[in-house]
């Protein structure tokens, strides 16, 4: 995966918790890569921030669903977390949480990023804050507001159904 990717992923899933733009950043890097299966490293980060957005509207029944999913594919096929930009323990972690999600109300997950990865995102994304700082601030970090927790309904959708019927047209004309 390439570290771009990755910084723009981690802005969105730690710095703006904005889980459901995640899974479109990480899903464009996913296809644009030459060969690619759905047990890849980048869709088990789509499925982690999916898991994250369902739990965080009270779909539990989705969120049980994505994080069994991207559990599954590391399982089947484990790959390096910390190319991935995570350090080892997050499997354990999203082990946890879905063993809670029906007890324990959603708070932001603190992934366990990489230091590397932490300090990049933060010198990228919030150069004025101090390291020391950003990492007190994530911790506490938690973003409620309806547009970024409802993304999926609240957004303009005329770019995602003009983009279906191209496709759908491409389609036919295909045949």
């Amino acid at each position: 995966m390439k570290t771009a990717d990755l910084l723009e992923f981690y802005n969105e899933l730690i710095i703006k918790q904005d889980y459901f733009e995640c899974h479109e950043i990480m899903e464009e890097a996913w296809k644009s890569k030459a060969e690619r299966t759905k047990e890849d490293p980048e869709v088990f980060l789509i499925l982690m921030a999916v898991g994250e957005y369902h739990y965080r509207r009270g779909n539990i029944a989705g969120a049980v669903k994505s994080y069994r999913k991207a559990l599954s594919i590391f399982d089947r096929r484990p790959f390096a977390l910390e190319k991935g930009g995570l350090e080892p323990s997050i499997i354990s972690i999203m082990e946890s949480r879905l063993a809670d999600m029906h007890d324990v109300r959603f708070s932001p997950l603190e992934f366990p990023l990489t230091q590397n990865i932490l300090m990049e995102l933060n010198s990228t994304y919030l150069p004025g804050m101090p390291y020391e700082s950003f990492l007190k601030w994530r911790r506490t970090r938690h973003v409620t507001d309806e547009f970024t927790v409802n993304k999926h309904r609240m957004r303009d959708r005329r770019q995602v159904e003009s983009d279906r019927e191209a496709a759908l047209k491409k389609r036919k004309h295909q045949d």
